[in-house]
């Protein structure tokens, strides 16, 4: 393994004492057990740090409460997941690409670290939490390799340890961790669910705007589609290792907590959907999918029902590296699509999804790809389109 292990987050260290406390509290509380008078006093504590003066306290305190909120309307599935912390967090960055891949990196590295020091106090075994770490592990590695430019990787740009030195993004970093995360049920293993789910979330921003990137310089530049198209396929690989290390929940393990995640359905994600979209085309088969929920509506615009999807584009080019260029990248995302399909079978036999789907069957409809439409090239949706997307 030649995983780099810097950057773990150190817990609470430089955040506002207020919100230390509170971020202490919600990590170590399963969130189902709250009473209705608790939730209500930490709306109205989120409530009064929107109103306040913007103080760095009140910048935290909104992030660490916003799921809460009663004013605001969130779906079920981002107030479980709290990926506006994310949204906070690259959104202050210059460059989404590095800034996404330095979250990955800290999010597991500080996973790896929970389970070695919690291993053996909980229902997974010693054996089991040792397997993880090993895929965790397997998952810095795929970081370390991820492009950064011509011969360039995450690893040998030394990204992890020049990162370390940046108080003001290791700061940032600690906000994610210390502001997201929360269980709902008081099963360790659900600690690796919820990583696991806000690591893909960031995983489809990074094959989402890769593509995008590498449908720009189609026909234009070819040693920027070559990178770019580079950068996609090392997303949608990491998407499987990711995937992988989130198998060593066992059916009885993830039974263990999925109650408590009530109706927070991934089938809600804009961020997958998006994904979905510029690297495919508008999917006609999702119509009642976005029809349930109001925040998908922007999926169903004619702008981007129109857009032009990367597949596409490529399979219009006249250049044959090109085309082979994003098969070659694209196919692990049907690997992955099936595994998502198989884990469905596995963990979700004969029972509904938590989304009010039909559960695996809801996945198999959507495992192939072939035939979906795609229009002309578009821009006025570039900010939709290149965001990470929350609600």
């Amino acid at each position: 393994m030649n995983a780099v292990r810097t950057l773990a987050p150190v817990r609470s260290r430089g955040l506002p004492a207020s919100c230390a406390e509170l971020a202490d509290r919600l990590h170590g509380t399963p969130l189902a057990g709250l009473s209705e008078e608790e939730v209500l006093r930490l709306s109205d504590r989120h409530d009064a740090a929107v109103a306040g003066p913007d103080t760095d306290e009140n910048e935290i305190l909104r992030l660490l409460t916003r799921t809460f909120s009663r004013r605001l309307d969130i779906p079920e599935y981002y107030r479980y997941t709290g990926l506006h912390v994310t949204g906070w967090y690259l959104a202050r960055r210059e460059d989404p690409y590095e800034a996404a891949l330095l979250l990955l990196h800290a999010l597991v590295t500080d996973l790896i670290a929970l389970e070695e020091r919690e291993a053996g106090l909980h229902e997974t075994t010693v054996e089991e939490g040792a397997e993880r770490v090993r895929r965790l592990e397997s998952v810095l590695d795929h970081l370390g390799g991820s492009p950064l430019g011509p011969d360039r990787t995450m690893a040998s740009a030394e990204l992890v340890r020049l990162a370390d030195h940046d108080d003001v993004l290791v700061r940032d970093l600690l906000v994610v961790n210390r502001c997201s995360g929360f269980r709902r049920s008081d099963k360790h293993d659900e600690h690796m669910f919820m990583r696991s789910v806000q690591a893909c979330e960031i995983i489809f921003f990074l094959v989402r705007w890769t593509a995008r990137r590498a449908t720009e310089a189609i026909g234009r530049d070819r040693a920027a589609y070559a990178l770019r198209i580079g950068q996609f396929a090392s997303a949608t690989g990491l998407l499987n290792v990711v995937f992988h290390a989130l198998r060593t929940l066992t059916p009885e393990l993830f039974m263990g907590f999925r109650e408590a995640t009530g109706s927070a359905s991934a089938v809600q994600s804009l961020n997958y959907h998006l994904m979905e979209l510029v690297v495919y085309g508008y999917d006609e088969r999702k119509i009642e999918t976005y029809g349930r929920f109001a925040h998908l509506a922007p999926v169903n615009s004619p702008l981007l029902r129109g857009f032009a999807s990367l597949r596409d584009a490529a399979a219009g080019a006249d250049d044959a590296d090109v085309r082979e260029a994003f098969e070659a990248g694209e196919a692990p995302l049907h690997v992955w699509r099936g595994r998502h399909y198989g884990f469905g079978r596995r963990y979700l036999p004969e029972m509904t999804g938590s989304g009010g789907t039909e559960g695996a069957g809801y996945l198999k409809r959507f495992v192939g790809k072939a035939g979906l439409a795609s229009g002309d090239r578009i821009d006025d949706a570039e900010q939709l389109l290149t965001r990470f997307a929350f609600c």
